[in-house]
């Protein structure tokens, strides 16, 4: 304990997770009198799920980076670093050059892109994890396009992936190209883009409509989908697929695979063979006092025994959870149980168009699935920052879409209606 004899909790992370911690933990604050503690490399929350927008468009950075003190103001303290060293023992944590005491700890710090040991991939390959990831990879594409605002070849783009994070991104990138092209006078096919899939579709995960929806919107003259062979080496000139087949490429961007942040390992935690920290029913580790939320942590769920998935709804469930039960301890209450609960999903497909899911099955596609992408976007603001900050920052979003969308709202309306389906074909993992 502090010489205040205030309780120390620490969180580790400031995504989804580390957010939803944090939150739960502000509303018993007074109850439990503690020190609430984030620590992050960075000094703002990322909206990762629009990652994608800023590599391919003019998003300002700032509209999906919000910073902690617009969300927590004075109620937590900050620690900008990274924990090099973590004492369980003594319950001490080590942040670049000063140490952190913690009686609790809630461990947040989400996933890292998993390269699985292929030969030249993560030395010649992009991946998009952050704000930094992004803007490199805008740059790149430009720079492969557009020489002196010339247009001397057609770029290769390789996207490794045909998953949730590849098709976005790829349906977003034949947006891009169509900007490039008129912003810099350039050959609308500027760019050629190969999708390579080790599945026979894209979207896998997801029922057969939806994958269709998507090689849909994906589809045209100058897009390759190669389906049916894994990348087994990259080059600085060329990809290896094991079905014998190459692709030559200027700027190769990986989004085939995630892996918990290796920190876990590296810090003696016990982890399972994906990299994640073993936790139970409760979300603790073998030590009570430390917690593991989001990609980090390594729950399966009880009903199908399999790990749950990674994505932003479950990492606020588990963030949630974690942070009740350590109130729960607090205030020597009975521990809950963290359960699964499958939210839906929401695909970006290219303009004012999206594939969405709610409740495991009823589909929205086309313009509403998009309306409803920006609701969820508005939703979750409203959580985090309030209603009027909410709003502004949700308008200016909107605003800076349309700023840099070429999909006039007429047109976006008089597309293929979109449809309501009821489906309980979702495939599960």
């Amino acid at each position: 304990m502090s010489m205040e004899n205030k309780t120390n909790i620490v969180v580790l992370g400031g995504g989804f997770a580390g957010i939803a911690a944090i939150k739960e933990l502000l509303r018993h604050k007074s109850e439990i009198n503690a020190n609430i503690t984030l620590i992050d490399r960075n000094d703002y929350h990322l909206f990762t799920p629009s990652l994608y927008e800023v590599a391919t468009s003019e998003e300002p950075m700032g509209n999906i980076a919000i910073p902690f003190f617009e969300i927590f103001g004075k109620s937590i303290n900050y620690v900008k670093g990274n924990v090099t060293k973590i004492d369980q023992t003594d319950h001490k944590l080590s942040v670049n050059e000063q140490t952190v005491n913690y009686d609790y700890l809630i461990i947040c710090l989400g996933s890292e892109p998993a390269y699985y040991h292929i030969p030249g991939l993560q030395e010649h390959s992009y991946a998009l994890k952050s704000l930094e990831d992004a803007v490199i990879i805008k740059g790149r594409i430009k720079d492969a396009c557009c020489k002196e605002n010339e247009c001397n070849k057609k770029a290769q783009i390789i996207v490794g992936g045909g998953g949730f994070a590849g098709t976005e991104l790829a349906a977003e990138l034949l947006s891009y190209k169509d900007r490039l092209s008129k912003q810099n006078h350039l050959d609308p096919n500027c760019l050629e883009l190969t999708i390579i899939q080790g599945s026979d579709r894209l979207l896998k995960e997801l029922d057969d409509h939806v994958s269709k929806l998507a090689t849909k919107r994906v589809s045209g003259p100058q897009v390759h989908l190669a389906f049916g062979g894994h990348i087994k080496e990259v080059n600085d000139k060329e990809v290896l697929t094991d079905d014998g087949k190459s692709y030559l490429y200027d700027v190769m961007l990986w989004t085939g695979g995630v892996q918990a942040n290796s920190w876990a390992k590296t810090n003696a935690f016990e982890v399972n063979k994906r990299g994640q920290v073993n936790v139970n029913n409760f979300l603790q580790t073998k030590d009570p006092h430390i917690f593991a939320a989001g990609d980090i942590a390594g729950y399966i769920d009880t009903q199908t025994q399999k790990p749950v998935p990674n994505v932003a709804q479950v990492a606020e469930d588990q963030g949630r959870t974690a942070a009740g039960n350590v109130y729960n301890l607090l205030t020597k209450k009975t521990l809950v149980n963290y359960h699964f609960r499958h939210w839906g999903y929401v695909v970006p497909l290219k303009g004012r168009f999206a594939a969405a899911e709610l409740g495991g099955n009823l589909h929205f596609d086309g313009f509403l699935g998009w309306i409803l992408q920006e609701f969820v976007f508005l939703y979750y603001l409203l959580g985090i920052v309030g209603f009027g900050k909410a709003f502004k920052r949700w308008d200016k979003v909107l605003m800076d879409y349309d700023k840099n969308s070429r999909t006039d709202i007429r047109q976006a309306t008089t597309l293929k209606p979109a449809t309501i389906l009821i489906n309980n074909s979702l495939e599960k993992n």
